[in-house]
């Protein structure tokens, strides 16, 4: 069978955002603080992602889209035919109440924390030369749907420790005396964002680890061997 010249080279990009905040905040515990009189709310939502195809990139606009995730776009005979990119990403939304001391400080009590983690929508590029239908189209389309699932797995494997660990930290959130209750509020959700960054961080780098073990000259050999038209 006849082969073409080039390889596959089908990487995936994946991004880590979220609403980190690391602000120093001049805050302390106190006993003197009267007791809550509620018990703190944690709502966990995954929001599912969509997966959109895009058939209509060149190679080089697919080289591109790869520079500009600060990725190598190709290496020598490996060319990229198809690529999925996302981002991951999580937000937390905190309520709080306060009482006023003397000195006209407040004590900051928990009411509710709101986590929203997901991934963003994946968009899979495949390269325009092969229509839809054809053996090389959904040879790359099979790789890239692999890095979808890679992905989806991971979250559907650690959000139950993220919602575990989110509930245990703000459950375990004490009244705080604070100048201000913004500065509260701040403290407030510092406390949980603490606890589950570093399973999302985790989550992210096997997510990456394993997308990359498909990335390989061999998974490549792989998906051309499965076609004549490259």
């Amino acid at each position: 069978m006849k082969r073409g010249p080039s390889l596959f080279y089908l990487p995936t990009a994946l991004l880590v955002t979220g609403a980190f905040i690391f602000t120093s905040v001049q805050a302390r515990t106190n006993k003197r603080c009267p007791a809550p009189d509620t018990t703190v709310s944690i709502y966990v939502k995954n929001t599912p992602a969509k997966v959109i195809y895009k058939t209509g990139h060149s190679r080089s606009d697919l080289e591109r889209l790869q520079r500009t995730r600060g990725r190598h776009a190709s290496n020598g005979k490996w060319k990229i035919l198809g690529l999925t990119q996302t981002k991951f990403k999580y937000s937390i939304e905190t309520s709080a109440k306060f009482k006023k001391t003397a000195g006209g400080r407040y004590c900051a009590y928990p009411v509710s924390y709101n986590l929203n983690i997901g991934y963003a929508d994946f968009l899979v590029y495949i390269d325009r030369k092969y229509r839809r239908g054809s053996c090389e189209y959904q040879a790359i389309l099979k790789h890239e749907n692999a890095h979808v699932t890679l992905y989806k797995s991971y979250l559907k494997r650690y959000l139950p420790y993220i919602k575990k660990q989110a509930q245990t930290a703000a459950l375990g959130v004490r009244p705080v005396v604070v100048s201000t209750p913004a500065l509260g509020t701040k403290y407030i959700q510092e406390q949980v964002q603490r606890r589950i960054r570093p399973l999302i961080l985790k989550l992210n780098r096997e997510a990456d680890h394993s997308n990359a073990r498909i990335d390989t000259p061999k998974s490549y050999r792989d998906v051309q061997l499965l076609c004549d038209k490259w």
